[in-house]
């Protein structure tokens, strides 16, 4: 791997810490563990002043914070206040992408609809540990830095996320008849009466340094599918995030069963190499390159 400039520390970010109110005395520990590991933290018990409006003060917290951590119990997953802070967020989340949402589970819960498909850290077997991994999350999430990267190392970076995360046979630059592919993955999976299936994913990497991922992106992909004679599924993967007019576009033609596309954007893909720390080591810190897990 070529060398390149060691990544300069970001300034300090803000986390909110979303959480139901009788779950106060766990928020209060993994907010004072924070706190001491250096982290800024947005904690009503010591933000609040007397006369304060609640609401006001989290639409605040929220749109000065870089992380929201929501903590996820039966109390939270049926509070109010949380459920409005976590739309607050995922509303913020699509518009402008500026907050990385980390769910916490504190006691056994039924995920939210809105948090099924993220990832989460699970505090229930060991909290010390737990909060000690969070701990370290944070301070990775500043690190990865895409801008120190070229188009060849990103896309090397998706291709080892994508063995990480199961893929099979994952072979880049791919010449199909006259279409030319970043990526080609099989995904191995058993149905649900136990026959193994093998996916045949089509994935192109997309990397941004000023723009958003457009139509433009998508509609390639969409073209490569539509033109091979085999059932393939499409992923994009980028650092930025899509255009309005490309989640309309994707979304109309999804409904329409033409075609089958996931995207990955910028936020979604931090919070999956943070499941692959080993990853964050190779391509953006110089200490850890050529590491393996």
């Amino acid at each position: 791997m070529a060398d390149r400039k060691e990544p300069k520390r970001s300034q300090q970010h803000q986390i909110f810490l979303s959480y139901a109110s009788d779950d106060k005395d766990i928020a209060r520990k993994i907010a004072d563990k924070l706190i001491k590991s250096g982290v800024r933290v947005w904690f009503d018990m010591y933000e609040l002043k007397t006369g304060d409006s609640l609401a006001a003060a989290i639409r605040n917290a929220i749109s000065a914070s870089d992380y929201l951590v929501v903590l996820l119990s039966p109390n939270s997953v049926n509070s109010v206040w949380v459920q409005d802070e976590l739309n607050a967020a995922l509303s913020r989340e699509l518009t402008t992408r500026d907050i990385t949402l980390l769910p916490v589970v504190i006691a056994d819960c039924k995920i939210p609809a809105a948090l099924a498909s993220r990832r989460y850290l699970d505090l229930r077997l060991n909290f010390d540990e737990g909060v000690d991994h969070l701990v370290e999350q944070i301070g990775l999430l500043p690190e990865i830095d895409f801008s120190i990267l070229d188009y060849r190392l990103f896309e090397n970076l998706v291709a080892d996320l994508l063995s990480k995360l199961g893929f099979s046979d994952i072979r880049q630059e791919v010449a199909i008849e006259d279409l030319h592919v970043d990526i080609m993955a099989l995904y191995p999976h058993i149905d649900p009466f136990g026959v193994k299936v093998i996916e045949k994913w089509l994935v192109e990497v997309k990397l941004y340094h000023k723009s958003r991922a457009d139509l433009k992106s998508i509609h390639q992909l969409a073209n490569y599918l539509s033109h091979l004679p085999e059932h393939c599924k499409g992923l994009l993967v980028t650092n930025s995030q899509l255009t309005s007019a490309a989640h309309g576009w994707l979304a109309s033609a999804e409904s329409k069963g033409r075609i089958q596309i996931r995207v990955i954007d910028g936020t979604e893909l931090k919070r999956l190499l943070l499941q692959h720390k080993n990853l964050i080591y190779k391509y953006f810190l110089k200490s850890g390159r050529g590491q393996d897990e």
